[in-house]
């Protein structure tokens, strides 16, 4: 653990008082008890306080870099709390973020292809996406310029840049959208779906989420969209941009001896 998080996660700990833990009391200052494996850009750990269980995130330095406003991820959750796909937000400041323990399983590849799954998740993207919030829409280019300028040299970045203005510039009505639906970020259990990390959700095109979840002959198959491969472009370009981006990163901080 590093000195930063290391001390971001002392003084979210010693401030919960402040959080709101729902039908829970808190009776003291919960502890640390394992940090959770997997996340490619926070530090998560599992906190706990008698019967209390939460996940604390501690968020990344670059996150300006990668295009996330926390401010926006808050209000989102907020926002989507009455639908129960999301974890219940109990704390949220600009270095972390305190949600509820969500138990069960993260989804698998074969459940993708389970049709009462499917309808699950179908369900869920349509309580989100029936959430109203007055925000601006995310521009893809823009985005998709945000991590390019960040790059000396990046392979097939016109057609990415292609793929945005074109969705940018079709007709269709802004939603609430994840923008990073991927298995990891999708538990189920006895009581539904849930979907995790919102720091990159935004207002977005309606079928950006079931492009990443389904891919495209789901989309095919559902949905007359002129946008759907203009869609899988963009998608695809966002998650090498995202990486590229990250070892862009990690080059630098070697080169500079912070490693």
């Amino acid at each position: 653990m590093s000195p930063r998080t290391e001390n971001l996660l002392h003084r979210a700990l010693i401030d919960w008082r402040d959080w709101q833990a729902g039908d829970v009391v808190l009776g003291e200052e919960p502890t640390v008890l394992e940090q959770l494996q997997g996340g490619l850009t926070n530090e998560s750990f599992l906190i706990g306080s008698g019967e209390f269980r939460a996940v604390i995130r501690v968020n990344a330095a670059n996150t300006q870099s990668l295009g996330i406003d926390r401010d926006r991820e808050r209000s989102l959750l907020e926002h989507l709390q009455p639908t129960h796909c999301v974890p219940k937000l109990i704390y949220s400041d600009s270095s972390v973020q305190v949600t509820q323990l969500i138990r069960g399983r993260h989804l698998s590849q074969s459940d993708l292809a389970d049709t009462g799954v499917q309808d699950t998740l179908e369900l869920c993207i349509q309580r989100i996406q029936a959430i109203s919030v007055s925000m601006p829409t995310r521009n893809y280019a823009d985005y998709i310029r945000l991590y390019s300028d960040q790059l000396t040299h990046f392979e097939g970045l016109a057609d990415i840049q292609q793929a945005a203005n074109m969705i940018d510039q079709s007709q269709w009505t802004p939603v609430i959208a994840h923008h990073d639906l991927i298995l990891e970020n999708l538990i189920i259990n006895e009581q539904g779906v849930y979907f995790l990390d919102w720091e990159y959700a935004d207002l977005g095109h309606p079928l950006i989420d079931h492009i990443k979840l389904f891919g495209r002959t789901y989309c095919e198959d559902r949905y007359s969209s002129p946008d759907i491969n203009a869609l899988v472009t963009l998608q695809n370009g966002i998650v090498k941009l995202w990486y590229a981006v990250q070892d862009e990163r990690s080059k630098n901080i070697k080169l500079n001896g912070n490693s």
